[in-house]
């Protein structure tokens, strides 16, 4: 057989491969409940490789999805959810040679993607690293976070144009907004939240307002809403995703209402496979 009927054979392979994945992922979802305040519009599923470029964080710009697997880089058409892209060595060695394993969530402006990079389990280490939007590769910037804001490594990161910061916060039991300057990632100040928020995986600014994808211990998975302004939280919909899967990275985009369309990444932490669900807010 030649390289070519080879290459034709392998990608049939994986394409019956994953559309069984597919159907079997589809068929254990089937019962969920819906979610409380909230509908469903959309979902992507992603199987195989491209589960492993979308198990973390999540951003767009309007025209494509950025993702990030605990290792890898993706990016996706934003009409047909097709990961076209993957950077399977996104970390930077100098990154790696200070114990870093881990990228969290993502954040993207001005054609950059800004991800969260860490070294679990141990966590000493925390960074805000820059990416060519367009290619997926490192730029060669990159940011050191004060270890004292983040105990528990960056799970997350937020870009606020409007206000020329990027958003941090602990990963567990967050009692303040970290607030940085996007020109040197100097830490700018700290906003006290009006409550405590656990287990944040991802965020995203729209229309002044910080929308929040937390992995809470129960199958609920809310999302908040934080104003950056004044530091008050409120809940804005339960996600009722089940048993069995981990809330991850969010991020958002406007409809042609100009209404903001909520896409939450989630994992099966039983399966290889990953979620990307699209809400509309109902209440």
């Amino acid at each position: 057989m030649t390289f070519s009927a080879l290459y034709v054979f392998y990608h049939k392979l994986v394409s019956v491969i994953s559309a069984i994945m597919l159907m079997i992922v589809g068929a254990s979802e089937a019962d969920l409940p819906d979610p409380t305040g909230a509908e469903i519009i959309a979902k992507n599923t992603y199987v195989l490789m491209d589960y492993h470029a979308s198990s973390q964080g999540v951003t767009n710009d309007g025209e494509y999805f950025y993702f990030s697997g605990t290792k890898n880089l993706g990016k996706a058409d934003m009409e047909t959810g097709e990961i076209t892209l993957v950077n399977v060595s996104p970390i930077p060695q100098e990154l790696k040679d200070k114990g870093c394993n881990h990228i969290g969530g993502l954040s993207y402006y001005n054609g950059y993607v800004y991800a969260a990079v860490e070294d679990g389990p141990d966590y000493l280490n925390s960074f805000i690293v820059l990416y060519d939007a367009e290619t997926l590769e490192y730029t060669g910037v990159y940011y050191e976070l004060p270890h004292e804001l983040h105990i528990l490594g960056v799970p997350w990161c937020a870009v606020d144009v409007e206000n020329n910061c990027l958003y941090t916060a602990e990963w567990e039991n967050a009692t303040v907004l970290n607030v940085f300057s996007l020109d040197d990632m100097s830490l700018i100040k700290t906003v006290p939240l009006s409550e405590t928020i656990d287990r944040i995986q991802g965020a995203e600014m729209f229309d002044g307002i910080l929308y929040m994808s937390c992995d809470e211990e129960n199958d609920m998975k809310r999302v908040f809403s934080l104003d950056p302004a004044t530091g008050e939280v409120d809940v804005v919909f339960a996600r009722n995703i089940g048993a069995g899967f981990e809330a991850e990275g969010l991020t958002v985009y406007a409809d042609e209402n100009g209404e903001p369309v909520i896409c939450v990444l989630d994992r099966g932490v039983e399966r290889n496979s990953s979620n990307l669900t699209f809400y509309k807010i109902t209440d």
